[in-house]
């Protein structure tokens, strides 16, 4: 019975696929064969973005197959077979004009065995070639890339071309330093847990994209960002850059140059974070613009740490790396600075009455923390520019 099933899928995939007299194009073949045959086909770029599919039964949907295949590891070897709610998904790489893709097939009524699904990948991949078939442009990559670079104009258009609605982008996201793999894994396991979308892309070693919801499903956003930035950081990376409240094509564009802008700084400022909103990312940009303008801002912001330079050399170097470290990085407390600093809490403490002392204040009013903040900031990133 497998090799009647085996005959009748190959030859009748290979009358479809093959007729260059009846069809005009392989996709306008492979429609047909997929009827024909009962089984269904998506053709996916490395980043699982669908450019071409064929869809002939609707038991579940390509997303969700999407984000099954990604949890599943389809990226790391040969044919796969996933179980995506009852519906059998077989995924599998095929090169097209020297560019990996995916090619996901669903066999409808479950009548074929893994090896004939494997056959009829190859005679696809096969008649490709024979078509001339190129891929449609990533559409999604597309729109990434334009909201990354600021070209707005050609967001707009891409958008249009994609179907995206500007008002359900409720974030941007960049994350730095992760594989591709782990991350895409983490961001399909946060789309299962939010119920939220993520249109994303890699390059080199970063992964960035937009966080979609329907309008007025904008709730509990500071829960859904922490649980991102938790899931990325699980995943090993290294700095992930997380902005929401955008909700245009311009607010995403602007958290993009805000992103771009601030990375090489942001671990010098923040040694000890590897997850930064657009807070953080605010106070990076307007300390980079005082640094690099100079003049009269720059200098009462640094002389507000003057009276440690007159403090001698050892000790004003050690109370004022204290000082850093506990504003900038332990949210003023003393505990976490102890922590960090690999001290005692007592001598953590001794060190901040001293650092009052000093400046004749107390450096946890309201009305200190903000100029001493920016000052602190300041201060990391002049030690690197003198470093470089």
């Amino acid at each position: 019975m497998t090799e009647t099933f085996s005959n009748n899928l190959i030859n009748n995939t290979i009358y479809h696929l093959l007729n260059f007299e009846k069809y005009g194009s392989f996709q306008a073949a492979a429609r047909e064969a997929a009827i024909n045959n009962n089984f269904q086909m998506v053709l996916l770029t490395e980043d699982f973005n669908p450019v071409f599919t064929v869809e002939t039964r609707h038991k579940t949907t390509v997303e969700e197959a999407v984000r099954r295949g990604i949890q599943g590891g389809v990226g790391s070897g040969p044919l796969k077979m996933i179980n995506v709610e009852g519906v059998l998904t077989y995924w599998g790489p095929v090169m097209i004009n020297g560019t990996k893709y995916f090619l996901l097939l669903v066999d409808n009524e479950d009548s074929y065995s893994k090896e004939e699904i494997m056959r009829l990948a190859e005679i696809i991949e096969l008649a490709m070639g024979m078509w001339k078939y190129s891929p449609v442009r990533d559409i999604t990559a597309e729109f990434l890339k334009a909201l990354r670079r600021g070209n707005r104009s050609l967001a707009y258009a891409l958008k249009e071309e994609g179907g995206y609605d500007e008002d359900e982008i409720v974030a941007v996201f960049a994350v730095g330093g992760v594989e591709k793999e782990a991350a895409f894994k983490a961001m399909s396991q946060y789309e299962v847990d939010t119920g939220l979308r993520v249109l994303k892309i890699a390059e080199g070693n970063e992964v960035y994209g937009v966080v979609l919801a329907p309008p007025k499903n904008t709730s509990h956003t500071e829960i859904i960002r922490c649980v991102f930035c938790e899931m990325l950081e699980a995943a090993g990376a290294e700095e992930v850059f997380y902005i929401n409240g955008t909700d245009s094509i311009e607010s995403a564009t602007d958290a993009y140059q805000m992103i771009n802008e601030a990375w090489p700084f942001m671990q010098y400022i923040f040694p000890h974070k590897k997850s930064f909103t657009k807070f953080e990312l605010a106070l990076a940009g307007n300390c980079i613009n005082i640094s690099l303008k100079g003049g009269v801002i720059k200098k009462y912001y640094m002389d507000l740490l003057t009276p440690f330079r007159k403090a001698g050399d050892n000790k004003g170097r050690q109370l004022l790396d204290t000082l850093e470290t506990f504003v900038l990085d332990a949210g003023m407390k003393t505990s976490v600075t102890a922590k960090l600093m690999s001290l005692h809490a007592n001598t953590i403490q001794y060190r901040l009455k001293k650092i009052r002392d000093i400046l004749g204040i107390d450096i946890t009013e309201a009305t200190v923390i903000p100029g001493l903040i920016v000052a602190l900031a300041l201060e990391r990133i002049e030690k690197i520019v003198k470093a470089l």
